[in-house]
């Protein structure tokens, strides 16, 4: 299934949000099993506006749609090695002070770890900004491998990691509440 066809989108990496959700309504107005369509053709539509809502997916689905070939398995850039251990020392704080609050057997125990929660929601935050800096430094790649420059499957590669971190950070910071 082409995504972008499928919500009648000329393939490209350049998508704003509004554009996307706009396009999506378009089709879903077309595809809904309420306007005539069938309960398959809405899923499509709506599995389309999943994956191009997601960067790394988006540059995937442009890459088969302009058959560009390449290697999805492979290194990520070093500059995300450092966004891994700030990422993967704010999982570990949240999950420790998760641990210890649900070993906790009083409210007074809880509540004297709250300024260990707080750290723990601080440092979660912090690498969260640094992933969704490194994911919008990703993002401005798009035109130049529009053009035809760069690596887009390394570029592919590290926004599917900056996603899943940024899942894991915004669940943990969630459990934290």
């Amino acid at each position: 299934m082409d995504p972008f066809a499928m919500l009648g989108l000329e393939p490209r990496l350049a998508l704003s949000e509004v554009e996307l959700r706009a396009a999506f309504r378009e089709a879903g107005k077309r595809d809904h099993p309420d306007a005539g369509g069938s309960s398959e053709d809405f899923a499509k539509v709506q599995e389309a506006f999943a994956q191009l809502s997601r960067p790394s997916k988006r540059l995937r689905a442009w890459l088969a749609a302009k058959g560009v070939t390449g290697d999805e398995r492979g290194a990520i850039s070093p500059g995300l090695v450092n966004i891994f251990g700030k990422v993967g020392s704010a999982l570990q704080q949240a999950d420790a002070v998760t641990r210890r609050r649900e070993s906790s057997l009083s409210v007074l125990a809880k509540a004297m770890l709250e300024p260990a929660v707080q750290q723990a929601r601080e440092a979660l935050e912090a690498a969260l900004e640094d992933v969704a800096a490194a994911t919008a430094a990703e993002e401005s790649q798009f035109p130049a491998i529009e053009a035809g420059e760069g690596d887009p499957w390394r570029t592919a590669r590290d926004l599917a990691f900056l996603e899943k971190w940024q899942a894991e950070l915004k669940s943990r910071f969630a459990g934290l509440w």
